[in-house]
Formats: structure tokens, sequence, C-alpha cells
């Protein structure tokens, strides 16, 4: 039974001494299915989030972002253009965290149009992350991989989707492939969120015509590892144009740094969130999702045999433009049997939410 409102109030005056509450409501924001959330208001009137996990996978997804909260330095911060929660109190048993509450909305993908400033807003947000310098992350003792690890982590994912039975041979092939493409492979990797997607941004109302992005959420999975994988949910942007706006402003601020291989990586990391769905889904035993991800991988398959998913690997074709995949997602989604049906990448959200 989810705690009400008043109990993590209570929690939160454990965890912040002297908390004074004078208002508390239910908050929608704090990571629905993980955690007990509160937005709770002391006399002085700011505004602070309780959150309490629901079970351990969760608890220890929370304990890890309250350490990299703390790496997150007002140094660093200065040099982030949004916002990022401070944590305020944290209760060991029962486990509950108390963090500073971000003004904004969760950012809604339709709303990202090709020619606004929300979609440059991402490019840059995204850009500034990875922007950070690694030494932040090594001397924090938080995960550094290699581009051979990353792609190592590919290769054991499609040898474990491969091995439930349900994903397609074709795609299999098309992703080993994809692994075996040593121009996929030669980038630097640099600091990255970890588990970026559409829920982890905070955006100013869309009545707002300089909508931008205003915080970023969701901090856990701080490494330095592959930024394809941080951009992969970008693909999925429904209106044609966005994802192309969000991608060339991040190659631009990042100059030197871009990878030419990077969305082609993206695009192979958004198809390989299907496989993770479907692994999500077999170990839980949870025949929706499972029923979900097939549904899902056929609908990949289609694209694959029909030639409209564009090709991951090629000597005649190293890279893989933003125009092409612009053109590769329209053909998709005229495909697509149901409008209700979320876009391939932004699908990706729900199994990195769930792992």
């Amino acid at each position: 039974m989810p705690r009400h409102r008043f109990t993590l109030a209570a929690l939160a005056t454990l965890a912040v001494p002297g908390l004074d509450v004078a208002v508390t409501r239910t908050f929608t924001g704090g990571g629905e299915g993980q955690y007990d959330a509160a937005l709770v208001t002391d006399a002085g009137g700011e505004h602070l989030v309780v959150r309490a996990p629901v079970d351990p996978q969760a608890a220890a997804r929370l304990t890890a972002e309250v350490d990299v909260l703390e790496v997150l330095t007002p140094g660093v911060r200065a040099r982030l253009p949004f916002a990022v929660p401070s944590t305020k109190g944290v209760l060991p048993a029962p486990h509950a965290v108390v963090t500073s509450y971000l003004p904004g909305v969760r950012l809604q993908p339709g709303a990202v149009g090709a020619e606004s400033a929300l979609a440059g807003s991402i490019g840059r947000a995204v850009a500034a992350i990875h922007e950070v310098p690694t030494a932040v992350v090594a001397d924090a003792q938080l995960p550094v991989a290699t581009a051979a690890d990353c792609l190592r982590g590919v290769e054991d994912l499609i040898e474990r989707a491969g091995s439930t039975g349900d994903v397609p041979l074709e795609l299999i092939d098309r992703w080993s492939a994809a692994a075996e493409d040593a121009t996929l492979w030669r980038f630097q990797p640099c600091v990255v969120h970890g588990g970026l997607a559409a829920e982890s941004l905070l955006v100013s109302p869309k009545e707002d015509p300089d909508s931008r992005v205003t915080g970023v959420l969701g901090w856990a999975g701080l490494q330095v590892g592959d930024p394809a994988r941080d951009l992969a949910w970008v693909l999925g942007l429904p209106e044609t144009g966005a994802a192309a706006t969000v991608l060339d402003t991040y190659t631009a601020v990042r100059g030197r740094n871009a990878d030419t291989a990077l969305t082609r990586r993206a695009l192979l990391y958004a198809e390989l969130e299907i496989a993770r769905w479907l692994l999500h889904g077999v170990e839980r035993r949870d025949a929706v999702i499972t029923d979900d991800a097939v549904q899902m991988l056929g609908a990949l398959l289609a694209s694959v045999l029909d030639g409209t998913a564009g090709t991951l690997v090629g000597e005649r074709q190293p890279t893989l433009t933003v125009a092409e995949v612009e053109r590769m997602l329209d053909a998709r989604r005229q495909r697509a049997s149901s409008a209700s049906r979320a876009p391939l990448a932004a699908h990706a959200s729900r199994s990195s939410a769930s792992e």
C-alpha cells in the first residue's frame, strides 16, 4: 500500500532536523512505480520533495542518486545550463530521501518542434553534461567505461536477448553486424547521465515562447560511457525534424568532441532498448511486458525487411546522417498500426526506468 503523504511528511521531519512542515501534497513527479513521494512546504515557504522506495531495486537506485548528487559540486553545477536537485536529508530506516524541489514541467516529446527553442535547449543540455570533465566521475570512483567496455555491454545484451528465443534472427544478425563494425566504436567516452529520457527533463511551461530545459532529474546512472546512450531517446521525438535540431545543436556545441558514428550508435541503442524491455519482462515473468516487446520487435523486423529501417553498418556509408534517420523514422511512423503506440526510442525510457 502506498505511503500516505502525511507519513512521508513525518519521514521528512526525521530526515531533516528542524524541518517545520506547513503543507503536504501528493507528488506525482517523483518516479511513479519506484517511489512513494510527497511535496512538502516548510514554514518559510521552501518546497521539498520526499521520496521513499517501494522495493530494494528502487532503494539501491535512490542511494546511488544521493551519492551522485554529492559529486555534482557547486563548481560542476555552474557548468550546466539547468538546475540539479540537492539532497537536504537522508533517513536510513525506514529509507527516505529529501531533496530540493525543481520548478518546471516534465518534457512532453510531442511538444518539441523542429524549429523550436526547446529542441535546441535539449541539445545544449545534453552536450553540457557530456562536457563535464571525466575526472569528476573518476575521482568519485563512479563507473568509467572505455569504448571497448561499451561494445562488450552491447554484445552481452545481444547474447542475452537472443537466448530468450523471442528475438527474430534477422534482428540478432543486424545488431551483431553493428557490434562487429569497428567504425561504430571509435569514440571517446565522456561523462553521461546514464538514464536520460524525456521524463528526466524539466522544461518551462509550453506557453513560454522560449521554452527551455530548466532541470534534469534521475542522476543515479552518472558515469563515463558512450554519449550515444543519452541521445537514443531523441530519435523517438514524434515531430519530423525535431531530432535533427536536437542532434545538430548537440554536435555544434561539442564541436571536435562529437564523433561521426554517434547517430548510428544512438539508433542501435534505441533498437536495443526493445531487447532490454523484453529481458525486463522475462526476468519479471510479466507476460504483458514480454508480449509488448515481442510486438515491437515484430514491427522493427518489418521495417528492416522492407528497407525502411536504415542501415547501421557498411563501408560505403560509414555514417548515418540525421536527415537519413529522420526519413527512416518517418517511414516507421507511417507503418504504425495504431497512432497511440509510442515511437521506438521514446519507448526506451520505459525499459530504462525499469532497470
